[in-house]
């Protein structure tokens, strides 16, 4: 089977959204299916280093270039221009190689969908985000990009009313949606049979053996905080609510993002500088994984998000998950893996951090470990391999209706 895997975002040896672009070519190509990845021109140097030291046959590239540079790699304009020269490209690949199928990986947009429908195979757009939107209670917390949050919010809620929207949905074989917001959105778009499918994966080599083990007498609870700390992600608010625990506990903040100022002077307002580590730079992915290692419970705060891959890698080391009840965690963390705060004010919700910090100190070593078991257990069925292995029996399907 040959595949034109659309990947904006696609490097080796990454994390986010260019680690699922790269960890959908590569376990697709491990099936023996003929895989050819689109993807920006910006990392071929890279991605082609990679392919010398490590040859698959099975594993193409083609390159897009945007012929401009007002806008930079990475941005939304950026984006949505790549979508217009990608199908050049590939309705040329497709002239060297007759394509069975197209699927869309990165971006996981529904604000921008894949234009490669125009090829005329079947095509599998995602699975995609983007249909959830911040709470307006919270909104206090986006500071200065408050006022482009609404305006994202109008967008978002404004697509179903979008004829061109409509007729690119509609010109898709199937929809996969990474989380219950967006599979809502789709259907008011006039997609009724869109799927459900998480967009994060994690290797086989990424999980831990075993469960994290706790142990009796640990003095305080270790928490770490991992992402680029924008706005949606809500540092702050984070920092707000452990100010009010209880119990002994310290915090490690992975990501960048800000000015090291103003993270360090955001931290000692609080009069948490002496809890609160930060090495002030962005860490590797095998540096991270480190980290997750090291610690008792991801703390996720983010006020808008698709999923958040930061969920899965920690759970695939054993890590319980304290977040909030709100888009890609409420549907991707297990009941028995975590706790939930729901999102009502910001006082609210602060509070209800700062609680559920306090109830987990609180647990018994077999509370403790009956969550991260349940953490552990759930990474287990969410292996690239098995996002790769479904994918395959969707692409089957799809061909076959299609002969």
């Amino acid at each position: 089977m040959n595949v034109l895997l659309s990947a904006y975002a696609c490097m080796p040896n990454s994390g986010s959204e260019p680690g699922n672009g790269w960890n959908w070519a590569m376990h697709l190509a491990e099936r023996g299916i003929n895989v050819t990845v689109l993807t920006r021109r910006e990392g071929r140097d890279e991605i082609e280093a990679y392919r010398q030291a490590h040859p698959n046959g099975n594993l193409a590239f083609g390159y897009v270039s945007v012929p401009t540079k007002l806008f930079k790699p990475g941005t939304g304009m950026h984006y949505a221009l790549w979508q217009m020269f990608a199908v050049g490209v590939a309705r040329s690949l497709n002239r060297q190689q007759r394509f069975d199928l197209v699927h869309h990986v990165t971006y996981t947009s529904i604000h921008v969908p894949t234009q490669l429908w125009r090829l005329g195979v079947p095509t599998v757009f995602g699975p995609v985000g983007g249909g959830q939107t911040a709470p307006a209670s919270m909104l206090e917390y986006f500071g200065s990009s408050r006022r482009a949050e609404e305006r994202r919010t109008l967008l978002t809620k404004a697509l179903p009313f979008s004829p061109l929207h409509r007729r690119w949905l509609g010109k898709m074989t199937t929809v996969l949606a990474a989380n219950d917001d967006t599979m809502q959105l789709i259907r008011a778009m006039g997609r009724s049979d869109v799927r459900l499918q998480f967009d994060n994966g994690v290797g086989a080599d990424y999980l831990a053996p075993e469960p994290k083990s706790f142990k009796l007498g640990t003095p305080a609870v270790r928490l770490i905080w991992v992402g680029r700390i924008l706005p949606r992600k809500a540092l702050p608010m984070a920092l707000d609510a452990l100010a009010k625990v209880q119990h002994g506990w310290t915090l490690t903040i992975v990501g960048n993002g800000l000015a090291e100022a103003t993270v360090r002077q955001m931290i000692a307002e609080r009069g948490l500088s002496d809890r609160v580590h930060w090495a002030g730079r962005r860490l590797s992915w095998e540096e991270v994984r480190a980290e997750y290692l090291k610690h008792d419970v991801l703390l996720f705060t983010s006020l808008r998000e698709t999923s958040g891959v930061q969920l899965l890698e920690a759970m695939a080391v054993g890590l319980p998950v304290i977040t909030l009840d709100l888009h890609g965690a409420r549907d991707v963390v297990p009941e028995e893996a975590g706790i939930k705060v729901p999102v009502t004010t910001p006082a609210e919700v602060v509070c209800g951090l700062a609680n559920a910090v306090d109830r987990f100190a609180s647990m018994s070593v077999d509370q403790k470990n009956a969550m991260s078991r349940a953490s552990w257990d759930f990474a287990r069925t969410s292996t690239w391999a098995s996002r790769a292995a479904k994918a395959e029996l969707l692409y089957a399907e799809l061909v076959e209706k299609a002969t």
